[in-house]
């Protein structure tokens, strides 16, 4: 029921912007995401075909971008900060976006004439974050505000604003040309796409990511780490733990906001839910505002007609 509830979310993003949900054909072992306009060429329906991934997995992000970045990035993506990459290579930074799950795999954006339009997968529950949570501008020649995406990738030629370099509550990776092509040692056979450049990390929170509260990071890294553990083991590992602190989430925003339990009763439940941790609280409330319209008023509307058996008491 709740992976119902959260798929959901995407069918009324699509209904909002009355956009049809996506065909997809296979060609040539390629999946393409197919316009509803029944033109022949692939430049005039806005077609985007994206070939071998770059980035193979998390696992192989973490080696890439090494442990202390990689735990700087997810931090930032769990807690809703802005995730900014920053490079020429487009299938590059899609490839990123299509491992740290923003979108399921096989769906494709489109590109239009100014900013790329977002194609919704039609089986997105697996993904880290909770769909809701997820707004994303895949490529841009300008910067774009965080309130309009919390994953944004840009052109070299993009100028990032300096308070958004400062602060504290984005990060940003910056693909360059290394200036050796075998800066980044491979790991695997195809790895050469990788091995022409290097990844710089920065933000305006350094240190944030020393902190041990954001629980569900550390059990991110401890599965990541564990060589014992196959990538698919992994990826489970991920939907349980999304599974778990969305529950969290939920018991959260009905305690607080359909109940309206006093502050004391709700540190109490946060203890209860061992998220008492500042961090963990935050990205309590960053996940809360990803639950549905459906499901806030469907509490909202049990509070308002309660049952018959209530009544009764």
């Amino acid at each position: 029921a709740d992976l119902e509830e959260e798929c959901a979310v995407w069918e009324s993003h699509e209904e909002e912007e009355g956009r049809p949900r996506p065909q997809t054909e296979v060609l040539e072992g390629r999946e393409l995401s197919k316009c509803h306009t029944e033109s022949s060429a692939l430049s005039d329906c806005g077609w985007s075909i994206r070939r071998t991934a770059v980035f193979r997995s998390l696992r192989h992000m973490r080696q890439v971008l090494g442990a202390s970045a990689f735990r700087m990035l997810a931090w930032h993506i769990l807690m809703g900060n802005q995730v900014i990459w920053k490079g020429q290579d487009r299938e590059l930074i899609q490839s990123a976006f299509d491992v740290l799950q923003v979108r399921a795999p096989g769906i494709y954006y489109k590109w239009g004439t100014s900013n790329p339009t977002l194609t919704f997968p039609s089986s997105p529950c697996q993904a880290m974050l909770p769909v809701g949570c997820v707004r994303v501008i895949p490529y841009s020649e300008k910067y774009e505000d965080a309130y309009r995406c919390n994953f944004l990738g840009l052109s070299p030629q993009a100028e990032i604003p300096p308070h958004v370099q400062s602060s504290e509550f984005a990060v940003m990776i910056e693909v360059r040309t290394a200036p050796r092509s075998n800066l980044y040692p491979v790991l695997f056979v195809d790895d050469e796409p990788l091995s022409k450049y290097e990844f710089v990390l920065t933000s305006g929170s350094p240190v944030a990511t020393d902190r041990v509260g954001l629980t569900i990071l550390n059990k991110i890294e401890a599965a990541l780490s564990n060589e014992n553990l196959s990538m698919d083991v992994v990826e489970q590992c991920l939907v349980c733990l999304k599974e778990e602190w969305m529950n969290k989430v939920k018991v959260l925003f009905k305690f607080t906001k359909v109940d309206s339990r006093p502050k004391e009763d709700t540190q109490k439940l946060l203890g209860i839910l061992g998220a008492s941790e500042e961090d963990n609280i935050k990205l309590l409330k960053f996940w809360m505002t990803g639950l549905s319209k459906t499901y806030k008023s469907h509490l909202m509307s049990s509070v308002r007609s309660p049952t018959s058996s209530e009544c009764r008491n």
